[in-house]
């Protein structure tokens, strides 16, 4: 379970995880609910799932309640009323700041079953009270890795890539500092600018003014991203990770959440990645930028760990078909 209505973020570890279930155990009967018609899925993905509910976050407790469901997995939500479904319960909990972790307690005053926490242990791990979750487990990072540019794959230039859409708010704030970037970059640069823009399903078509081309990557941003020369991209759990498996330069630039600090994402993974635009650094990053463009170079994909989808289908199949 997962809301979808402004990103995708929620469903693209979803569909990670139940791929990997269904690779494990393909006798798994999986379901999927949401409260939008879920997009970039790739079709193996949708197939993973032998139904699909939209309904409003609201009601998603006493659907599943009706459903024949013995374990429920909900991605960093709140699940009001999850006390009429008497399955078991897990919560994948992204990195959240520690004055919102209440926010994500079950509202019957019972524990979740499982809190599986999609990061590697030392990154981070968070102190709960065995009355919010029975087991904590960090799992590691889910993300789809998608390795190094081939020599022979298609060039798919300067990508920006704003998440899947966003709020009208975020993007009001956003697209004035992105286009400010981007005219600075391009009045640095020896060489022409072709600024792709990659415009997310959730985004109602607003695009970018100095954005030169838009398209639709479909389910497939991840191969965009690994046939880019350089990527700018927000700073969005799965944007992030799966820029960092690629060798591809980014820019990461952080859009304000109030349960996601992209901020500390930026300043985390910019170095590693290219560059994170943080605060006062526009035009450090508008330098780095023409500089990436004028001087193409590659670096080296960043070491993930041990994939966390694997390690989440395990935890969850142990669940349905606990080992005696």
């Amino acid at each position: 379970m997962g809301t979808s209505k402004s990103g995708l973020g929620h469903l693209r570890r979803i569909a990670n995880v139940a791929a990997q279930v269904a690779r494990r155990d393909p006798s798994a009967r999986l379901s999927l609910m949401t409260n939008a018609e879920p997009a970039a899925l790739q079709p193996a993905e949708f197939a993973c799932f032998s139904q699909i509910i939209v309904c409003d976050k609201s009601e998603m407790s006493s659907v599943l309640a009706k459903t024949q469901a013995t374990v429920a997995v909900a991605d960093t939500m709140t699940l009001p009323g999850i006390g009429v479904f008497r399955g078991q319960s897990v919560l994948i909990l992204r990195e959240t700041p520690s004055d919102r972790l209440k926010k994500f307690r079950r509202d019957d005053g019972r524990a979740w079953d499982c809190v599986i926490v999609p990061n590697t242990v030392a990154h981070w791990l968070p102190p709960l009270a065995s009355d919010f979750a029975r087991r904590l487990e960090a799992a590691g990072w889910i993300t789809r890795r998608t390795g190094v540019r081939g020599p022979r794959e298609a060039n798919a230039g300067i990508v920006l890539a704003t998440g899947g859409g966003g709020t009208p708010e975020t993007r009001a704030e956003l697209y004035p500092l992105l286009n400010a970037l981007l005219r600075q970059a391009k009045a640095r640069s020896d060489h022409g600018f072709h600024i792709r823009q990659a415009l997310g399903p959730r985004s109602q078509g607003e695009t970018l003014a100095e954005a030169d081309e838009v398209f639709d990557p479909g389910a497939d941003l991840n191969t965009v991203f690994r046939r880019a020369d350089v990527v700018i991209s927000t700073a969005g759990y799965n944007s992030v990770l799966e820029l960092a498996s690629t060798d591809t330069p980014a820019l990461i630039v952080p859009i304000p959440r109030s349960l996601d600090d992209q901020a500390a994402r930026a300043e985390l993974w910019g170095p590693r990645l290219g560059f994170g635009l943080l605060p006062n650094r526009l035009d450090a990053a508008a330098t780095w930028l023409a500089d990436q463009v004028d001087n193409p170079r590659r670096r080296s994909p960043a070491d993930l760990g041990p994939d966390g989808a694997e390690r989440a289908a395990e935890i969850l199949l142990d669940m349905l078909c606990p080992v005696s």
